[in-house]
């Protein structure tokens, strides 16, 4: 990953940036892996937009000193940097003007999706308010699932958030919210992950929202950049 500068730019364009995202939402999720060895817990932030859910940027600590800044336009554009923390929270655009820190995205399953589908669940209970929540799981055999470990996300939606549609990270997960267009609209008060077993492998929840106004502006991937990702 490489290191740039973030900046606020006042009345500046930058006409050699191809593209620009607006983001006009800020979530903080405290994110906790289950694993045999032990339990541990980090914070996860996201920076969407309440309009449009094919576009998003994650942030993870990396070191003292910067943050992991994930870039992802779904079926699209991948790109992944590294930020200065003193700076990331202060700014109202990120530039991303280095072609070969931009990827050309590949989703090699995203024809797939046939295999899955949501499945609106009953409300579940927490602190005494019933909230809406579904989950995306597979639904070909049982077999096949264990063999090829195929697990399950659960979505539960935080109340009065229907201004804001569906933030599916997963690309199988959008592509098939992309078709079906039949899960209801919301900011996520928990994501949680299962294995092919069923068991509870990650658990993400809610701790903060905040509406904010950022902008990113990003180049075209260099020639001949190309990843693939699973879904």
């Amino acid at each position: 990953m490489k290191m740039f500068t973030l900046a606020i730019l006042l009345n500046i364009t930058l006409c050699f940036a191809q593209k620009s995202y607006v983001f006009d939402t800020l979530l903080e999720y405290d994110c906790k892996p289950i694993t045999p060895i032990k339990d541990s817990t980090f914070t996860k932030y996201l920076y969407t937009n309440s309009k449009n859910n094919s576009y998003y940027i994650t942030i993870k600590n990396l070191d003292s000193l910067n943050y992991s800044l994930e870039f992802v336009d779904t079926d699209k554009h991948y790109s992944k940097v590294k930020v200065l923390k003193n700076k990331l929270f202060k700014s109202a655009e990120i530039d991303i003007l280095d072609c070969k820190d931009v990827a050309n995205v590949y989703n090699q399953y995203k024809n797939r999706i046939k295999d899955y589908k949501f499945i609106n669940l009953q409300d579940t209970l927490i602190n005494n308010i019933l909230l809406k929540n579904y989950k995306l799981t597979y639904v070909k055999s049982k077999k096949k699932k264990t063999r090829k470990k195929i697990g399950a996300i659960q979505y539960i939606i935080k109340e009065d958030t229907e201004f804001h549609s569906p933030i599916l990270l997963h690309p199988t997960a959008y592509n098939e919210w992309k078709k079906e267009k039949n899960i209801p609209n919301g900011i996520y008060e928990e994501f949680l992950f299962y294995d092919f077993n069923n068991n509870l492998t990650s658990h993400y929840k809610l701790k903060k929202i905040k509406r904010v106004k950022l902008k990113l502006n990003t180049v075209k991937p260099c020639p001949k950049t190309k990843i693939t990702i699973q879904g």
